[in-house]
């Protein structure tokens, strides 16, 4: 069955170009590709891409792409990568700085098992709490500790607690040393 241009003009836009030809520019938000042809990256998202996204996933795409920064997003293909990723690593504990609306945060989640967690940190949790329904309707928002503010106090923070649990180890370790001499 072919295609016509109107049907087509959801999945692409037409921009003019300096010299007044139509340039076709991919529709996906967050698309950052080193193809050369938005033809043949439409045509991986539609046979490879779209058809294995997550319902949760593709929820949460659809309310990111009517976001005001919307070009901020991860796209569906750099998400179903970095989910393979994590995957193949055998990752149970992730960072993310920066979580917008939680597209990558959420193909994180799904890749991580049960007990895994994501430390999340963003300095807007309005934008994280758009896409927080999604993330709760997959099931995984028990895996994500969400902090709101600037990544580096919260890294400090992070550093202090390792620090004073080793110190704290050690302290017990010797105390039960002593107890067994």
């Amino acid at each position: 069955m072919a295609t016509t241009a109107t049907e087509a003009a959801p999945a692409q836009e037409q921009q003019a170009n300096g010299n007044g030809e139509q340039k076709t520019r991919h529709s996906e938000v967050g698309h950052k590709s080193l193809l050369k042809s938005d033809d043949l990256y439409q045509y991986i998202l539609d046979t490879s891409v779209y058809p294995r996204e997550p319902e949760s996933m593709k929820e949460l795409r659809e309310i990111t792409a009517k976001h005001p920064w919307n070009l901020m997003t991860t796209s569906a293909d750099e998400g179903q990568f970095l989910n393979m990723l994590i995957k193949l690593i055998g990752a149970k504990k992730t960072m993310e700085i920066g979580v917008y609306t939680g597209y990558s945060l959420l193909a994180t989640a799904l890749a991580l098992p049960e007990d895994g967690t994501i430390l999340a940190m963003d300095i807007n949790r309005e934008n994280y709490e758009l896409g927080l329904p999604c993330i709760e309707k997959a099931g995984v928002a028990h895996k994500i500790d969400f902090r709101e503010g600037p990544a580096l106090p919260v890294l400090d923070d992070l550093i202090a607690e390792v620090r004073n649990g080793q110190a704290a180890r050690s302290v017990l370790l010797r105390l039960y040393r002593s107890s067994r001499s």
